[in-house]
Order: C-alpha cells, then structure tokens, then sequence
C-alpha cells in the first residue's frame, strides 16, 4: 500500500512538472519569437517563427529610440510611476491602520466599499468629465490622480488583511509609551509592514509601467505619451515592420521585467506574510 501510494504521488508529481512546463512554453514561445524578430529585417520578422536571423539587425533598436522618441516616453512614464506610486502608499497606510484597527459599523462599511472597488473597471467617460471639469485631461498629473484612486483600494484591502495579523498588544504598548497615532503608524506598524508595502509598490509600479488602456484615452498628446503608447504608435506607423514593433516591445518590457526577476521573491514573501494571522 505504502509503495503504491509513492508510485501514485511520483506520477502525480511528474504530470505536475509536465504541466508547468506546457504552461511556461505558452509564455515562453511568444517571448522567444519577440526578442529573434526584434534582430530580423521586415520580411523575416513577419513570418512569426523561432528561426534566427538571417542577418543581425542592431539598428532597429537605434531606429525605435529616434523614430519613435522612446527617451521622452520613458520619462513620461517614470514621471507617473513617482507621482502616483508613492502617494497610493501614502494613503493606504493609514486607511489600513484604520480599518485593520477599528472594528465598527462605520468601518465595515468603507471596507466593503474599498474592497467592491477592487473588482469595478474604470468608468471612462465619467472620468473624462470629471477630468475635464478639473482642467487635468491629458497631463500627466491627471493620470496618475486616476492611478491613485484605482489602486489604492487593491492596496488598502491587502494591507488592511495584513495590520490585522499584527498583535494588537503593540498598539497598546506604543501608546502606553506615548505615542500618538502618526508615530504608531510610522513608527511601529510601517516597520512590521515592510514586506507587503513592497510587495504593493512592486506590483502596482509594474501596473502602472505596462498599462496601455488607461493612457490611450487620457493621454492624448505625443508629448505625453508613455512607453505602452510608443508600441502602439510603431504599429500604426510602421505598418508591417514587425522587426521594429518587436524592438519597441522588447525595449519597453525590459526594465520592468528585470524589476521582476530582482524583486520576485519579495512579492512572494508578502503576500504569504498575512496569510497566517499571528
């Protein structure tokens, strides 16, 4: 009985692995065919297969950066990235410390207001309007106002989770020591809460960086275009040059996939961290 059972756990185990690994050759093959086109001349990158290049092309990359003005589109999205990441922290924090805190029927209610705008899409035209009427549309300050208000209820509802692990026998303390609610909060719970507040800028700078959606309908202007923008400009520019799309693909990807493949064991970390309430 023993036996067969760690037969059945080894088959099991195996079709697992086979598994994971059909899994990542469906993301794998798409991001191998990117980075062979993005060497390769119009005609051979439009073919869409893993073949080398006939020929090296390094200038394509030199082409996208000139041609498609990646620099000041960089800019622009680092631009939102430090406008919008911090301020969502900046108030998640507090908000979490609130609801994590205090248990009332005032403070169930926002959760479950906050925790309904995790899952609601942006409603475009009434942010249009909205955006309008404040004399924002189209800068960057008003994306990433619009950044701040839809991720900070996907980060106060991880957060709150996460306070709520936190004994609460250290509140007391701290305030038996003296201190208000801004030092506990900077003082005492911000340094317990150090995984999941990377985990959250980690995950909502990559949200940020990649978003396409957002930026096509409040960034109207070339002068304020972001990277994801830059994509979709080649395509429509360049027609059929796939060679240059899958350059300016690459480009763009780049940073926040090395972000990734650096910080990944820190998203993993916190969002364990609170699963288990101490």
């Amino acid at each position: 009985m023993n036996i067969l059972t760690l037969l059945k756990r080894k088959w099991l185990d195996m079709l697992i692995q086979m598994g994971l690994l059909l899994i990542s050759l469906i993301v794998l093959i798409p991001f191998a065919m990117v980075v062979l086109g993005a060497f390769k001349d119009p005609v051979q990158a439009a073919l869409f297969d893993l073949s080398l290049p006939q020929h090296w092309h390094f200038e394509n990359y030199q082409q996208v950066f000139i041609e498609g003005n990646f620099l000041n589109a960089m800019i622009n999205s680092l631009k939102i990235i430090l406008a919008s990441v911090p301020f969502t922290i900046l108030i998640s924090a507090p908000c979490a410390l609130y609801l994590g805190r205090i248990s009332t029927k005032l403070s169930r209610r926002l959760h479950d207001i906050l925790t309904v705008g995790v899952y609601l899409p942006v409603s475009i035209i009434p942010s249009l309007v909205l955006m309008k009427f404040l004399d924002i549309n189209g800068t960057i300050f008003g994306i990433s106002f619009i950044y701040i208000a839809i991720r900070s209820s996907w980060s106060i509802f991880l957060l709150t989770g996460f306070v709520r692990t936190i004994p609460r026998e250290l509140d007391e303390a701290a305030i038996v020591d003296g201190c208000g609610p801004l030092r506990l909060l900077f003082w005492v719970v911000v340094p317990l809460m150090r995984p999941i507040l990377l985990t959250c800028i980690i995950i909502i700078t990559m949200w940020n960086w990649n978003d396409f959606h957002l930026p096509l309908y409040f960034l109207s202007s070339n002068s304020t275009m972001t990277l994801p923008m830059t994509v979709y400009y080649f395509y429509g520019g360049s027609g059929s040059s796939w060679n240059l799309i899958f350059a300016n693909l690459l480009m763009a990807s780049l940073p926040i996939i090395i972000i990734f493949f650096f910080c990944q064991r820190y998203i993993v970390s916190g969002l364990t961290s609170g699963a288990v309430k101490g």
